[in-house]
């Protein structure tokens, strides 16, 4: 049995040895800026966007998140920001869920708003149309698919 003579004493608050004093909150968070249009024959894709394209040309969504999230952090722009959420869209809807990929893909749509169809070497054009018509079949209705229903068949373009 214990008593309580055996157990320490605890003075001030309860913190794990490796905590120390919390990181101070920035003021603001980090401007988020959308990029100036590019010229589609002046415009060399960055080299990740290549390793990305391939990944998601073979339905490898996952492979796709952490390189356009280190493009993303590396240069706070709606662009990225929007691929990211295009892509996780296409990855949750693998996973049989409808609802935030409704959000991502409208979220998506209006982050590349201000860009032209070819941004980076990305076909914005292709990807906003895609994202359109998945839009459009996915019912509001409903949150996932049933586990035996196949996910909406409509194959996403290339991304360059």
């Amino acid at each position: 049995m214990e008593r309580d003579s055996d157990r320490a004493r605890v003075t001030g608050p309860i913190r794990c040895r490796k905590q120390g004093p919390g990181t101070p909150v920035p003021a603001a968070p980090p401007e988020i800026e959308v990029l100036p249009p590019t010229d589609p024959a002046r415009s060399v894709p960055h080299p990740e966007l290549r390793g990305i394209a391939r990944s998601f040309a073979e339905g490898d969504y996952r492979a796709c998140v952490a390189p356009i999230e280190v493009l993303y952090f590396a240069r706070r722009n709606t662009f990225h920001q929007g691929l990211l959420q295009y892509v996780v869209a296409h990855l949750q809807l693998k996973l049989g869920l409808m609802r935030t990929p409704r959000k991502l893909l409208t979220q998506a749509l209006a982050l590349w708003e201000p860009y032209p169809d070819q941004q980076e070497g990305v076909d914005l054009g292709a990807a906003r149309v895609h994202a359109r018509r998945l839009l459009a079949l996915l019912p509001s209705d409903r949150d996932r698919l049933d586990p035996d229903e196949p996910a909406p068949d409509v194959a996403p373009p290339g991304l360059t």
